[in-house]
């Protein structure tokens, strides 16, 4: 039995926002163009799956920027470099979870 590999084109900016969140981990500025893929995308959208992926890329930009910016506040008392660091390894399982679900067709 073979498998269709080939990514239908409403999936592709899906595809694209989150590999632009897992660059992400490395340099913060890709995270911004993904969280607008998906902005921009989530209006145009009627599928459930499709639409359900956009919110998860969505809440999981601005949860990041939030608990990012608190980190980065509470640098000055130390406990930030922490708080950036398992900010970072939530931003991780996020991509990750969400993507994989999206591969296989489940909702995130």
């Amino acid at each position: 039995m073979s498998q269709d590999f080939s990514v239908s084109p409403e999936r592709t900016p899906i595809h694209i926002a989150y590999a632009l969140m897992a660059v992400s981990v490395f340099t913060a500025f890709p995270v911004f163009i993904a969280a607008i893929v998906a902005w921009v995308n989530r209006g145009r959208e009627s599928d459930y799956l499709l639409l359900a992926h956009y919110d998860w890329i969505v809440r999981t930009f601005w949860i990041n920027l939030l608990v990012g910016v608190i980190g980065f506040i509470l640098t000055f008392i130390l406990i930030g470099w922490l708080v950036l660091f398992l900010n970072q390894i939530w931003l991780i399982y996020r991509v990750a979870m969400g993507w994989y679900q999206f591969s296989n067709d489940r909702l995130p």
